[in-house]
């Protein structure tokens, strides 16, 4: 299974190929967003400032 930051990553990319596809565009934003907001979370909560 691939890490946090990957799949946030991968995600992040298919939303801005997406943004120039007009309503199906708007469609797999809506889609993702949870997702990414999600993984945003897990992501966050594991970064250490101290490294």
């Amino acid at each position: 299974m691939p890490s946090a930051t990957t799949m946030l990553t991968v995600y992040q990319h298919q939303v801005r190929a997406a943004r120039g596809a007009g309503l199906a565009g708007l469609d797999e934003q809506a889609r993702l967003a949870g997702t990414i907001r999600a993984l945003l979370d897990v992501v966050n909560d594991d970064h250490d400032p101290r490294q």
